[in-house]
């Protein structure tokens, strides 16, 4: 009898494994992206700008390069040390360097920047139990005097951990969520934070005034996000697409 039962439980979970297998590769398709397309219509004119995004064999962002704008790339380049740089080109110079550091959970402790303004200062990511950020202090740095904290970001979410908002001391933007859609993409390395759900709408407050912004996506057949539109009530308009490797 005891045999029969403990071979039931194998039948069981071999089943179970079957299942489960079938689940995932239906969601096993690749989430690298290949391109990446931004159109946008403002009060102003209207900009459209793709970009190449490249890889290395862990599966780190290495570049995303502009191939409308010919020397215009981002460029992340990693250590050994828990650390990586992330380079902003135009026109092949360095308008901006920065130096991640990583701590013990994968995810960004601290960054050390300048411009070729020679602006320098430095943000220290904090989160909760959940490995969620919940502060971004900003800092000025100078040669002759110590850090000067200038600016908080704080990050509020709810009971199931989804971002609700996001403010400092100039802006404060709300999320709002009619239905679950899980977001596909990460264009910076996977020790950012990561925002898993998609807001349908959202309203960021900046000097005392409210824009809405209205935004829909459509997906692939592999329930990957391959464009995404924001619509505010400012006029702006941004779209973006993306293609992703097989």
């Amino acid at each position: 009898m005891k045999t029969t039962i403990i071979y039931c439980y194998l039948l069981l979970l071999l089943a179970a494994v079957s299942s489960c297998g079938k689940d995932s590769a239906n969601n096993n398709a690749s989430h690298k992206l290949k391109t990446y397309t931004e159109d946008i219509t403002a009060v102003g004119g209207h900009v459209v700008e793709t970009y190449n995004v490249n890889y290395d064999e862990k599966d780190r962002i290495t570049s995303i390069e502009s191939t409308t704008k010919p020397g215009h790339r981002l460029v992340y380049q990693y250590s050994a040390e828990n650390s990586f740089t992330f380079d902003k080109i135009e026109d092949n110079n360095v308008i901006s360097h920065n130096l991640y550091f990583i701590n013990s959970l994968s995810l960004i402790d601290s960054t050390y920047g300048y411009n070729n303004m020679r602006d320098t200062e430095s943000v220290k990511f904090v989160y909760d139990v959940d490995k969620k950020l919940i502060k971004q202090k900003q800092y000025l740095i100078s040669y002759l005097l110590p850090p000067v904290l200038y600016n908080t970001i704080t990050f509020q979410y709810d009971i199931k951990g989804v971002l609700t908002k996001e403010s400092d001391s100039y802006y404060e933007t709300s999320y709002g969520y009619d239905k679950a859609l899980q977001n596909t993409v990460q264009l910076e390395p996977f020790y950012f934070p990561f925002k898993e759900e998609l807001p349908s709408h959202t309203f960021t407050t900046r000097f005392g005034t409210t824009v809405q912004t209205e935004h829909t996506y459509t997906f692939d057949d592999k329930n990957r996000l391959i464009n995404e539109k924001a619509a505010g009530s400012d006029g702006r308009i941004t779209i973006r697409s993306y293609t992703y490797e097989q």
